[in-house]
């Protein structure tokens, strides 16, 4: 289901700080009713959701995430791939797009909600030892997994989408909140078209492709 400007997860905040907003103010209590206003402001922001349009072209993968790509490397992807293949890591910040986005059409397979840490979403081994999310596309006998990691600040991963359902290229498949990364891992037949420290636009820039 398309999800509206704003994700819902921050309607449930922003919706009663205005309330309380308006409260303070019938109050009077001036700079309590600002205080709150400009957290209701900065959530606003946190949770936008920009309509995006996919124009990846066949073969070609589009970023799960909006941010900045961290790390570009081969690894043994043992659990959901049984094989060697290559990861690109995203680092969303908290001024970043949190809603992510599905890298290539097909059908979801797997996915597996994982308890870890909370360190920070930059540090080292992540992966393994933090809070996580994993979600396996297959298309046409194709299988691309990303894995939404939850950081220092983001203590929530909310999937948007369960096993056994049927995704387009770009749809919401899922939020992170608060800064937080993203992982993408996809097999030897692709080649990365990113380089490190990029900026990508989830749903928009390629990541890779054949």
């Amino acid at each position: 289901m398309r999800q509206p400007f704003i994700a819902r997860e921050g309607l449930r905040i922003i919706v009663p700080s205005l309330v309380l907003t308006a409260v303070l103010l019938l109050g009077r209590f001036f700079i309590l009713a600002l205080l709150v206003f400009c957290f209701a402001s900065f959530c606003l922001y946190f949770f936008r959701n920009p309509r995006r349009r996919t124009s990846a072209g066949p073969g070609e993968l589009v970023s799960p995430a909006d941010g900045t790509v961290v790390d570009i490397r081969d690894v043994v992807e043992e659990e959901f791939l049984g094989r060697t293949v290559t990861r690109i890591a995203i680092f969303m910040s908290p001024v970043d797009v949190h809603v992510n986005r599905a890298p290539t059409s097909g059908l979801i397979v797997a996915m597996k909600h994982v308890a870890g840490k909370f360190a920070m979403a930059f540090g080292k081994d992540i992966e393994e030892r933090n809070e996580r999310n994993f979600i396996l596309f297959e298309n046409e006998g194709e299988r691309i997994l990303i894995v939404q990691i939850a950081g220092f600040l983001a203590r929530r991963i909310i999937p948007y989408v369960k096993v056994d359902e049927s995704v387009a290229q770009g749809q919401e498949v899922g939020i992170i909140a608060f800064g937080s990364r993203v992982d993408i891992y996809f097999h030897k037949g692709y080649v990365p078209v990113v380089d490190l420290h990029a900026r990508v636009k989830a749903g928009m820039t390629v990541l890779a492709r054949k």
